[in-house]
């Protein structure tokens, strides 16, 4: 990930870690979910991200692309939750693992191809935000 993306995924969960989840605004949320995202492709841990998430979180994160301007990205990322929610349902307990696996593999190829554009809108929407002016990241 880019060294900006880092930087500003760093701010927000220093934000988080020393305020609290209320200090964060709805637009700080979309960066920092969106940023996981991009640092879960990057390290190759998409999988856990996807297995470990709540369904709300995964579309939350869909709203945080829709945020910064990437509906296909946002698509993707709701076609994976709904996967991973019919998984979900009683008697696929035991097909969940393998369909972890598929919708990583899927959503990976596909953000292959979206990467650089959602770390793009990711940087030019924190660069929009009042939030992240220097006194913004300092707090």
């Amino acid at each position: 990930m880019g060294e900006v993306v880092d930087l500003v995924s760093s701010a927000l969960r220093r934000k988080l870690l020393d305020h609290g989840a209320r200090s964060l605004s709805e637009a700080e949320w979309h960066l920092l979910r969106v940023s996981h995202l991009l640092n879960a492709i990057e390290d190759g841990t998409l999988e856990r991200l996807l297995a470990d998430s709540p369904l709300a979180e995964l579309l939350a994160l869909a709203d945080g692309l829709d945020a910064i301007d990437r509906p296909e990205a946002a698509r993707h990322m709701r076609w994976a939750a709904t996967e991973l929610a019919a998984a979900n349902d009683p008697g696929n307990g035991l097909k969940r693992a393998e369909t972890v696996t598929a919708t990583t593999q899927v959503l990976a190829g596909r953000f292959v191809r979206a990467r650089a554009g959602v770390e793009e809108h990711l940087l030019n929407y924190a660069f929009e935000l009042r939030e992240l002016q220097p006194e913004g990241l300092s707090a």
